[in-house]
């Protein structure tokens, strides 16, 4: 059997969006890097059911998505807990990574909104106001460094070097909850 065609990976891709963060990565755990539900289970702390009910409701939902149907969760006893566990162990991983990098007050979780986006914005804070305002006028304005600089009453090379600190910043920055998952909900972040 051949290659999927553009069309059906385009589709197929679009699936995999819209699957929840815990049961796409499980899922591409399982189906990209091979590990066995096992493995998986271990590097996440987490049980076989909960990971076999990830995998299972991910090919439920990508078969229903891509049937042109609605995907919906499944009301899996496994799942949910699992998810709740991870989630506060990625919560306590970046309250800790933040932290290190200057971040003092706590980090306000809510439920109802993107734990990717507190983190960044908190992230965004522990910059210098100068770097950030840099920054800011980079990315969201879209200037080049010779406009940013005549903006900010400064020379090119000083907004290349605040350019090139935000650059080694985002090193230190935490993980997104996929990316975190992904690796495996690292051995130091397991016992957070």
């Amino acid at each position: 059997m051949g290659e999927p065609s553009q069309q059906l990976r385009a589709a197929y891709d679009a699936a995999m969006a819209r699957i929840p963060v815990v049961t796409r990565a499980i899922f591409l755990m399982h189906r990209v890097d091979d590990l066995s539900y096992a493995e998986i289970a271990h590097r996440l702390s987490i049980s076989d059911s909960a990971v076999q009910a990830c995998v299972a409701e991910a090919l439920g939902m990508i078969a229903a998505i891509l049937d042109g149907g609605v995907s919906k969760r499944w009301r899996n006893t496994d799942i949910a807990p699992a998810e709740s566990d991870l989630r506060r162990r990625y919560r306590a991983s970046c309250q800790e990574r933040l932290r290190a990098l200057g971040h003092s007050e706590p980090l306000a979780w809510d439920s109802g909104c993107d734990d990717d986006l507190i983190v960044n914005i908190a992230f965004l804070q522990t910059l210098p106001a100068p770097v950030l305002e840099t920054f800011l006028l980079s990315r969201v304005d879209g200037l080049n460094y010779r406009q940013i600089a005549k903006r900010m009453w400064t020379l090119p090379f000083v907004v290349r070097r605040r350019m090139l600190y935000v650059v080694r910043s985002l090193d230190r920055q935490p993980m997104t909850f996929e990316q975190w998952l992904r690796a495996g909900a690292l051995a130091k972040d397991l016992t957070t």
